[in-house]
């Protein structure tokens, strides 16, 4: 009896990863190289969508004796059609080397073997059974239906990029650079309640010197003394950021600042913290051409999901459901 593939949806993802190293091993459990996967490819090639490629013996339709072993009622035969089908969905864009394909046939087997075993003591027709491929239908039309949008909006315009760039071009802006931080508790200090009012004393005082242009890596030094550390201060060197690096508050600050300009002493959450910039500029557009088509994709796709549930409602009973919990 020839069976179809649905079943095994239910092995997941999961089937097309190979086994990792066993403890003790420095060899991985299944090694698969590279001329194995190209002969993989290769050998697959002449080998027909009809043609069957795994044949399970001993699975036993309950209509047939269940002890048969030999009859064709008790043979499922899985044509290559079928089984490229399941690899794209247990697999979706990944590497298909010959350990997913053993791992998926193997997988497969013992689904069925389960499934056998299952409708025998009738599982499969069980309110639980029902219920869950109930809510496996609705997930699985609900992933389809998004993968084919996804698809469906992947192609992004020329135009489309040159107006994203343009109505967006202060997120592309870049500065390099250095900051000086003072930590607003010293655990080590004998008075730890005044800790954080003299480490702002400190950062106040020193961000005077290095507004008047003094290096920072030396302030840094004497500022992280000043405070009472005695251990090695941290590099002042940041290198390049982009707004949505910062906190929005620091952000708005510091792409304010020209090259050479020092921020106001900014409250981050363990230090008082100043600002250099060495360097600003605009990322150019074809720098960030993936980053925009990216993002144009997920608008389209946010704007096309809101479509579909933005006028369904739902109300519930809170005696059931006890309250919404806060957002």
């Amino acid at each position: 009896m020839v069976r179809t593939l649905g079943v095994a949806i239910l092995a997941g993802a999961a089937l097309a990863q190979t086994p990792g190293p066993a403890a003790g091993n420095s060899q991985p459990a299944a090694d698969v190289t590279v001329a194995q996967a190209a002969g993989s490819v290769e050998s697959g090639a002449t080998v027909a969508p009809g043609d069957a490629v795994l044949t399970i013996h001993g699975i036993c339709s309950l209509s047939q004796n269940p002890l048969a072993t030999g009859s064709e009622d008790c043979t499922v035969v899985v044509r290559r059609q079928k089984f490229d089908n399941l690899l794209k969905i247990v697999a979706p864009g990944g590497q298909v080397t010959p350990t997913v394909k053993h791992n998926l046939a193997k997988t497969y087997t013992d689904l069925l073997a389960f499934e056998m075993a299952a409708k025998k003591s009738g599982l499969d027709k069980a309110a639980q059974f029902q219920e869950s491929m109930e809510w496996l239908r609705l997930r699985t039309l609900a992933d389809l239906f998004r993968r084919g949008l996804e698809k469906e909006l992947s192609v992004v315009s020329e135009q489309e990029v040159d107006d994203y760039y343009r109505q967006h071009v202060a997120q592309f802006e870049e500065v390099q650079l250095h900051r000086m931080l003072v930590p607003k508790n010293n655990f080590a200090a004998a008075d730890k309640q005044g800790s954080e009012k003299r480490a702002l004393e400190i950062a106040t005082k020193f961000r005077e010197r290095a507004a008047s242009g003094e290096d920072l890596d030396q302030l840094q030094k004497e500022a992280y003394a000043a405070a009472g550390f005695n251990t090695l201060p941290p590099t002042t060197e940041v290198g390049n950021r982009r707004r949505a690096g910062l906190t929005s508050e620091v952000s708005e600050d510091v792409f304010a600042l020209q090259p050479g300009h020092v921020s106001k002493v900014e409250k981050e959450t363990y230090s008082f913290v100043i600002y250099k910039v060495d360097a600003k500029r605009t990322l150019p557009k074809e720098r960030v051409r993936e980053e925009i088509s990216r993002e144009i994709i997920k608008q389209k796709l946010d704007t096309a999901l809101k479509s579909v549930t933005g006028s369904i409602h739902a109300d519930l009973d809170e005696n059931y459901f006890g309250p919404a919990a806060e957002q």
